[in-house]
Formats: C-alpha cells, sequence, structure tokens
C-alpha cells in the first residue's frame, strides 16, 4: 500500500519539480529561452500544478482529507493529479477522451485514478465539451467530490507564483537581458504567473494561441493539438489576466509541427503546444526587433505525441 505523505512532504516534492532549466536557442535574429516544462520522461510542470491543486486546497480548508476529486484533463495534469491523489490519499476520477495518449493512459492507470473517458466530440464545441458534460454528470451523483475547477481557480496560478516563478526569476537574474515572453494559454495558469513576473520589470508579453481556439475571438475548430487553446470556453483563469496580453499570434496545427520538427532538428523533443511557443516566440523576435530575447515555456515531451509530430 502506497504511503501517504504530510502537506509539509509534498511540499518538498514540489519544489524539487520546480528545478526547470531554461533553454537558449540562437536564431539570426536574435534568441528564444525557453523553460523546459518536462526535463525528464518521470517529470511534467502538470505535475507541479496538479500537486500543488490539491496542496493549496489542501491549505485552504477547501479539500478535506481522504476527499474524492474529480477533473477534466487532456492528459498531462491527469498524471500530475493521479499522483497527487496516491501521494495525499485522496480518490481521483479524471475525465478525459479516447484520443488521450496512451502513454499518459497507462500511467494515470498505474497511479490509481479512475478514468472515465468520453468516446465522441460534442458537435460544435468539441471533445472539451463533451469531458465537461460527462464531468457535471458525475459530480451530479457525486456530491462529495471535489473539483479543482483548473480553468477558474485562482489556484491554477497561485502554484506557479508560489513555487515555479521564484526559481524561474532567479535564472533570468543571471541571463542579463529578456525583451518580451511570449506562452501558450490553456487555462491561463502559467501564462499568468510568468506574465505576471515579466510585468514587475516592464517586459510585454504575447501569448501564441492555435487556430480554432475560441479563448481570444476566434472561432471554434478542431485541432489534433492537446493542453493548449481552448475550443468550448473561455476559462476564467486567463480572463482575468487578459491585461497582461500584449498580443497574440495565432498558428495552424500544421505549423505547429513545423516548428516541432525544427526543434528537433536541433535534438530538442517538444509536443504541439511547444511548436506553438516557438512559432509565436519567432514573431514576436521580429516584431520586436533589435535582436530580441524572448522567454517562452515547453510544456511537454514529445514522446506523448509521436503520432501527431
Amino acid at each position: 500500500m502506497n504511503k501517504i505523505i504530510s502537506l509539509d512532504e509534498a511540499e518538498q516534492r514540489i519544489e524539487t519539480l520546480c528545478d526547470l532549466k531554461i533553454i537558449r536557442i540562437h536564431h539570426p535574429q536574435g534568441e528564444v529561452r525557453a523553460i523546459f516544462g518536462s526535463p525528464t520522461t518521470e517529470s511534467s510542470f502538470k505535475s507541479i500544478l496538479g500537486i500543488g491543486l490539491l496542496l493549496l486546497a489542501r491549505r485552504t480548508g477547501k479539500l478535506s482529507s481522504g476527499q474524492p476529486v474529480i477533473e477534466s484533463t487532456s492528459g498531462s495534469l491527469g498524471v500530475g493529479l493521479a499522483a497527487a491523489g496516491m501521494l495525499l490519499g485522496h480518490p481521483v476520477h479524471l475525465v478525459s477522451d479516447i484520443n488521450i495518449p496512451q502513454i499518459t493512459l497507462q500511467k494515470i492507470k498505474y497511479l490509481g485514478a479512475t478514468m472515465h473517458l468520453v468516446s465522441k466530440p460534442h458537435p460544435t464545441l468539441g471533445m472539451q465539451q463533451s469531458r465537461e458534460d460527462q464531468l457535471h454528470a458525475l459530480l451530479a451523483d457525486n456530491e462529495e467530490f471535489y473539483w479543482p475547477k483548473q480553468n477558474d481557480s485562482d489556484l491554477n496560478p497561485e502554484v506557479y507564483r508560489r513555487w515555479l516563478v521564484p526559481k524561474i526569476e532567479l535564472q533570468l537574474k543571471s541571463m542579463n537581458r529578456v525583451d518580451a515572453g511570449c506562452f501558450v494559454v490553456g487555462s491561463g495558469g502559467h501564462f499568468t504567473a510568468f506574465a505576471e513576473m515579466l510585468n514587475r520589470y516592464s517586459i510585454p508579453s504575447y501569448v501564441a494561441d492555435r487556430q480554432g481556439s475560441v479563448t481570444f475571438g476566434g472561432k471554434p475548430g478542431f485541432s489534433i493539438l492537446r493542453g493548449t487553446g481552448n475550443q468550448n470556453t473561455v476559462p476564467e483563469v486567463i480572463s482575468r489576466a487578459m491585461h497582461l496580453v500584449r498580443g497574440v499570434h495565432v498558428y495552424t496545427d500544421e505549423e505547429a509541427v513545423e516548428h516541432c520538427q525544427r526543434l528537433a532538428r536541433e535534438g530538442i523533443f517538444v509536443g504541439g503546444s511547444s511548436g506553438v511557443a516557438y512559432a509565436g516566440s519567432l514573431d514576436v523576435m521580429r516584431e520586436v526587433g533589435n535582436n530580441a530575447v524572448v522567454l517562452t515555456f515547453f510544456p511537454d515531451r514529445g514522446e506523448l505525441y509521436q503520432d501527431l509530430i
């Protein structure tokens, strides 16, 4: 039986997971500095979020000891929440869809979480809406479940503010210069925390979004990309941070894959959302000019999406 750890031990675990490195990618017109969110196959920045969401909920009294947890996820957050549930003693129910990467599904099952997979997308609002509909149906039958509401809760960016930003800020101070930031947005948690950090130094932040996302006024549409953009709704987390968005650049799935492959040729193997982030960073570099240095964030490793990229 797995040993349940204390809240203080969980905080120490997060501190370790937040030891992310910044990789430098040189370009004729400047430089991209990318926070690498998944440095090993065993870790992901969504593990920081998963454990952090439950830890803060426990600390603030929103989540009781042993209370079941439910959330909708495209995959990576599910692994983080499943691990958090095992470590802190919470049964975890996750709503995802049949397109979830098999390795992610296997990790979640190994960690003991219960999966609820939807098989068909909503006619216009896609799999995200189908997952949300299923989640609400489960909540109606299980009133004791705690729903972290990653898309709407301020605990989402607070996890990054509290544990990840201080470590990234320390690295940036030793690098002397950053001219702009460019980040993808799912719920908007890491965008909010990083953009607030850069704003303290009067450095602007931009968004790289995918085609088919409604987050910044686009029309809903299908995408092969997971974990970036929103087909059905605008999360409250990013709605509260819109004042930090200097501009938005939008990319097709094909452009995301192209930029993943460009990175792969440099020995950097990342997923589709990172391809969007890299494409956006290059355009922001050109927009800012003067050999700009752009900070970005590569959320996940490419192995999870090898069939797509």
